[in-house]
């Protein structure tokens, strides 16, 4: 049940930017693109208690996954939806520890 809404119209796509070091003290930067369905986005209210507070202070929206659909790591930066940039602000967050949802800060760029 779950899942059914965490349907999209548009597919949400998550931008990779990996930098490594070329071994003459300049950088390399690699661009991966990753397309993820089953999530939502949305702009977290006043009464929204399944998001931290400490969440919602640093992020203008939020977006909720089932556990297991990707897995974030430091490289990942920006998140693209209907045409908008996100910033992704923070960590992954297990909703209550239970395994059930997952969220994600965001900061809406344009």
């Amino acid at each position: 049940m779950l899942s059914n809404m965490l349907n999209m119209r548009n597919v949400v796509v998550i931008r990779r930017i990996s930098e490594t070091s070329d071994g003459m003290g300049g950088l390399s930067t690699t661009t991966a693109l990753t397309t993820i369905s089953k999530c939502n986005i949305w702009q977290p209210g006043s009464s929204t208690n399944q998001i931290s507070d400490k969440l919602t202070k640093i992020s203008s929206h939020v977006m909720a996954m089932l556990p297991g659909e990707y897995t974030f790591t430091d490289a990942d930066r920006e998140v693209i939806y209907a045409g908008n940039t996100y910033k992704i602000t923070g960590r992954d967050d297990d909703v209550a520890n239970r395994g059930e949802l997952v969220i994600v800060g965001l900061e809406r760029l344009t």
